[in-house]
């Protein structure tokens, strides 16, 4: 075959290798872009995926950290509160006791109270200038006690007792001091003691605290009252018991207790003022 046969051949052969190259040449290029770009990304997912289980575990390990200080936390906090616990339960004990002997120590008053609630004391007041009533009064106090040898030992203790328990003490205590304070006005010589020594404070205190007892309450004179103290006082060791088993007050007794004291801080008010006019007068 001679060389003009071949040459429409040939060109034919390139024209047509010519496209099929480029074709061809463009899928592959294609192909190993694909495959160059699909191995980078492949190398991003597992730097990241790596990154990511890196960043999990450094989680994991901030939160074990993270939880074992909050049990320490809670261990120390537990551990303080019981021990708070343990101290305020103990406290609340000595304050029973010492609440206790503060009743036992005002018992050397109970004799002068109840000599103080069969007087008339109104009759008596009118005779107080005469040296046989004088003389009188001196026997019956015989053996009392001077107030300021009854040591006050309930005072720090408020802040240790349930609201009730230390306005059955303060009801309890109020009739117990009355009284002396009613006797040694009269021992003074003081005829018109009830201008000074206003009691009405002393009958609301005790109408809130035995509030089943208001009708004979209003009915008796302020002297009278001495014939509670026996319900007072074991309403008093109730709540008393009450602390030492460790029963909760309920609200009813709360809103009771803070009756009482309102009355508490009203007699006290009354008692101010009369001292003040007693010293304006003097």
């Amino acid at each position: 075959m001679s060389a003009q046969d071949w040459l429409p051949r040939i060109s034919l052969l390139i024209s047509l290798a010519v496209p099929l190259g480029i074709f061809i040449g463009r899928h592959w290029m294609k192909a190993r872009l694909e495959k160059g770009v699909q191995h980078r990304f492949d190398l991003k997912i597992e730097e990241m995926r790596a990154d990511l289980r890196e960043s999990e575990e450094r989680l994991k390990s901030a939160l074990r950290d993270r939880e074992s200080e909050i049990a320490i936390l809670r261990n120390v906090v537990l551990a303080a509160s019981s021990g708070r616990q343990a101290l305020l339960d103990k406290r609340r004990f000595e304050a029973v006791e010492c609440i206790w002997r503060a009743v036992n120590d005002m018992a050397q008053l109970k004799g002068l109270s109840s000599m103080m609630a069969i007087m008339n004391v109104k009759e008596v007041a009118k005779e107080v200038g005469d040296p046989r009533m004088q003389q009188l009064l001196s026997m019956i106090g015989a053996g009392t006690p001077n107030i300021s040898d009854l040591p006050n030992i309930a005072r720090n203790e408020r802040p240790f007792l349930p609201e009730l328990t230390w306005a059955y003490f303060t009801a309890y205590s109020t009739i117990l001091y009355g009284n002396l304070a009613v006797y040694k006005t009269l021992a003074a010589g003081v005829k018109d003691f009830e201008k000074y020594l206003k009691r009405d404070g002393s009958k609301e205190i005790l109408k809130e605290a035995l509030p089943h007892q208001s009708k004979w309450i209003d009915d008796s004179s302020p002297e009278a009252y001495h014939y509670l103290l026996d319900e007072l006082e074991n309403n008093l060791l109730l709540e008393l018991r009450k602390i030492l088993n460790g029963v909760e007050t309920d609200a009813a007794e709360i809103t009771k207790a803070r009756k009482i004291l309102n009355a508490v801080n009203q007699a006290v008010e009354e008692k101010e003022k009369a001292v003040a006019e007693m010293k304006m007068n003097v």
